[in-house]
């Protein structure tokens, strides 16, 4: 464009940095893309009629203020040229882009300046123009996108991504190089006890006047910082989940691996005295149980449910805690404002009516529930030694059906030598010469095709018996052992267990798990109740063993003599006398 062309375009210069962080590094790129945009292009020769700059991310449309007011002076016809640094300060996404474009087309803005980008107003150089604001939005979503890869690892890994929340630092190994959080010494403990004063009942404005009485400053950074808390960050605080241990972020909810303050459980009651103000660690899906379990009346589903009960220390009105309930029905204390109210908490499991909506089946609490399960794993829960001793045991009983098992083989695998012997011979006689010569006989042809398939066929069948026979042997003896191991840890495993690992020691109890009545019923699985079966036995032939009294004279020790040539006779026949020798032998 000539000079003549060029003094009647009216410039704008605007300039963009990425975000409204105050670090040196921000403010230098705007004072140095001023400086270039000067060199590249005097002020004598290109005068600006206006100079816009702004602190904004170009990622997303219609967050730049001066941007869009830059737009309404050039259809406004008051600009009709841009300076700028590089197009990827001017635009990172498809519309305002787009935007430009237009704008440059239908002749309204008649002219780009940029500092290392020549742009020529033809066809040409609009296509151009077009492709180096699409390569600077490809740019800005492929960073996002790998950013957001790289804080899921992390966060999967228990590791905070950004600045740890007040009452905790971020910190580095200085070996490893690997970065963690840990506790503030100057402000965990004040920030805990305050977690534990509300959760206690006091009132959470009280708790925030302890803390800004006792002298609390705020972490400070290089522009923030070293101030009392306020009631906005204070109640940030106390509804975030990363002081039970949940970092909750846009990519989902992960466990971290830093320092708690309070439980999960403690976190449920904090969120439940600030009304409204809390938010749920939980989400439907996270309760144990109710994907193995069965309506007992219509077969359908069953579902669980958390309610929360406040009994108010003013009017001892007893409402429930709803979405949208804030305050007591009775008097309309706010529930935040309330002093050491009762909190009372159900979880219950119903039938969800989906199949029979006239469903009469009512619900089972919760505790009901793991008490009735925890009652049936006691029924079946035996000792380490037992455990020890059975499996020896069952490894000696077992080998005559082993022995059984290796004779089943041997004659199977006679069998299928014999079948392989007939299959060769079969085919030795096909291919004689004599009857070669008489293939066109096709009533011995069919003789020959039937006969061989029918050794195949056998062929098959007896590999197909000794592959199960040996899945067979496999399958018992894990079977065995991991019956024995379920019976010694699944109490424990159950009382110290996770949802899905509850979940699973249920439905390991039986294949029909149904609430009818209010109660569990469980049709069992065999192994485990042979094992109740056999505990029970063993106990009342330890019971009836053991003498009445202890024997005072030779009269009292000779009226034992029948019970142990009994217990003598019956434990050459009968192996579950060895268990309650040796289990006797123990107990005393």
């Amino acid at each position: 464009m000539n000079s003549q062309k060029e003094e009647k375009i009216i410039w704008v210069e605007y300039n963009r940095r990425s975000s409204d962080e105050g670090s040196g590094k921000q403010i230098v790129s705007i004072e140095k893309q001023q400086e270039e945009l000067s060199i590249k292009f005097p002020v004598v020769k290109f005068k600006r009629t206006l100079h816009l700059w702004e602190s904004k991310s170009a990622f997303k449309e219609n967050n730049r203020p001066n941007f869009t007011k830059m737009v309404e002076l050039i259809k406004k016809g008051k600009i009709t040229g841009i300076i700028c640094y590089s197009p990827c300060r001017l635009s990172r996404n498809p519309i305002e882009a787009g935007i430009i474009v237009d704008l440059i087309v239908k002749g309204l803005l008649k002219d780009i300046k940029f500092a290392g980008y020549t742009f020529d107003n033809s066809a040409e150089g609009i296509m151009l123009l077009q492709f180096s604001l699409s390569q600077s939005q490809y740019f800005s979503a492929k960073l996002s996108r790998d950013v957001r890869v790289g804080n899921r690892v992390h966060l999967e890994r228990g590791q905070w991504i950004t600045v740890a929340p007040p009452g905790y630092l971020n910190m580095e190994n200085p070996i490893t190089k690997e970065k963690y959080i840990d506790k503030d010494p100057e402000r965990f403990e004040i920030i805990k006890n305050a977690l534990l004063d509300i959760i206690a009942g006091k009132r959470p404005m009280d708790v925030l006047r302890k803390i800004q009485d006792s002298g609390y400053k705020t972490r400070k950074t290089k522009s923030l910082g070293d101030r009392k808390l306020s009631r906005a960050s204070f109640y940030r605080i106390i509804t975030d989940p990363f002081y039970c241990g949940l970092m909750r972020r846009r990519e989902g909810d992960f466990a971290g691996k830093h320092p708690i303050m309070i439980t999960p459980k403690q976190y449920d009651q904090l969120q439940i005295r600030l009304g409204r103000k809390g938010k749920s660690r939980y989400s439907k899906n996270e309760f144990a149980y109710k994907d193995v379990l069965k309506c007992g009346e219509c077969g359908g589903s069953i579902t669980c449910e958390e309610k929360y009960q406040i009994i108010c220390p003013v009017c001892k009105t007893k409402f429930h805690r709803g979405k949208n309930t804030d305050s007591c029905k009775g008097c309309e204390t706010k529930i935040e404002d309330m002093n050491n109210p009762k909190i009372l908490h159900y979880i219950s499991y119903h039938c969800t009516k989906r199949v029979h909506k006239d469903c009469a089946q009512g619900g089972i609490s919760l505790e009901n529930l793991e008490e009735k399960i925890d009652s049936e794993l006691q029924k079946f829960e035996i000792d380490i030694d037992f455990r020890d001793w059975a499996i020896d045991h069952l490894g000696e009983t077992n080998s005559k059906e082993e022995q059984m098992e290796l004779d089943v083989r041997e004659r199977l695998e006679k069998n299928l030598r014999e079948c392989d012997w007939n299959i060769n011979n079969l085919i030795k006689l096909r291919t004689r010469r004599e009857n070669v010569d008489s293939y066109e006989d096709e009533e011995k042809q069919q003789a020959y095709d039937f006969e061989e398939n029918r050794l195949f066929a056998e062929k098959r069948s007896l590999k197909k018996q000794i592959d199960e026979l040996d899945k067979h042997q496999v399958d018992r003896i894990e079977l065995t052992k991991e019956t024995f191991d379920f019976a010694f840890y699944a109490r424990q495993h159950f009382a110290n267990g996770d949802v899905m690992t509850k979940t699973m020691i249920l439905s390991r109890l039986g294949t029909n798990l149904v609430i009818r009545d209010r109660k569990l019923h469980i049709d069992g699985e065999t192994a485990f109740f042979l094992i109740e079966k056999g505990k029970k036995e063993i106990k009342d032939i330890v019971e009836s063993l053991e003498p009445s009294k202890i024997p005072n004279n030779s009269n009292d020790l000779l009226s034992l003599d029948s019970v142990c040539q009994s217990w003598r006779r019956r434990r050459d026949s009968n192996s579950r006398c060895l268990a309650t020798h040796t289990l006797s032998k123990r107990a005393h």
